[in-house]
């Protein structure tokens, strides 16, 4: 807490004095947003004040003043500070290479490890927005897991064997079924029109003339 009070102060200077004139004014900041300072180590904090100089320079007007909560923010570890792609990113990976999960060159194995779990005959055969958006809530539950362990120095093997377990497996809802089996028609009828359906979503949007 004191450490990251101590670079926020040594980075703004005077103007951090006139938000915090008193000690008792610091105190209760940090009485305020210990919840957000408190799990920071150093290394995040240091990796979080080098984004806020950066933020500084550019003059974004978010960080001109002093603002507690959102320093803190830019110290929380993401998986990009640690080599993996942001969750975002990591889903379109995901589902751009579900059809050559071998061949491909992961950007990390956290991703392989994601879609793994999520499914790859699932996402290579989904069709419909809302089965897609299923699949990757269910893979970026899998993906923020996988990453957070990384970041704590975690192995992932030990990761995967737990998430393979069926005692972790949740039943399928009413919802997801209804997913799934508007799924199975939908690929029943791409067939019936020459369309594979091994080629998922990227097939169907070639098709239908939705991409280039």
């Amino acid at each position: 807490m004191n450490y990251f009070y101590g670079r926020v102060q040594a980075v703004y200077g005077s103007k951090f004095k006139s938000q915090f004139p008193s000690d008792e004014d610091v105190k209760l900041s940090k009485a305020e947003w210990a919840g957000q300072v408190m799990n920071l180590g150093k290394t995040d904090i240091d990796r979080g004040v080098d984004k806020l100089k950066a933020l500084l320079v550019a003059k974004d007007q978010d960080y001109l003043w002093v603002n507690i909560p959102l320093i803190a923010a830019l110290c929380q570890p993401k998986p990009e500070d640690y080599g993996m792609p942001n969750t975002e990113q990591a889903w379109e990976e995901a589902e751009q290479h579900c059809h050559h999960v071998d061949k491909h060159r992961w950007s990390h194995e956290a991703v392989r490890v994601a879609g793994k779990r999520t499914g790859w005959f699932e996402i290579m055969g989904a069709v419909s927005d809302k089965r897609r958006q299923s699949l990757k809530d269910t893979f970026e539950r899998h993906y923020r897991y996988l990453a957070g362990r990384v970041m704590d120095g975690k192995s992932l093997q030990t990761a995967q064997a737990l998430l393979e377990s069926d005692s972790n497996k949740k039943p399928v809802n009413p919802a997801e079924r209804s997913a799934q089996y508007n799924d199975r028609k939908q690929r029943d009828a791409m067939k019936a029109q020459g369309i594979n359906p091994a080629g998922g979503y990227a097939e169907f949007k070639k098709r239908m003339g939705l991409s280039s």
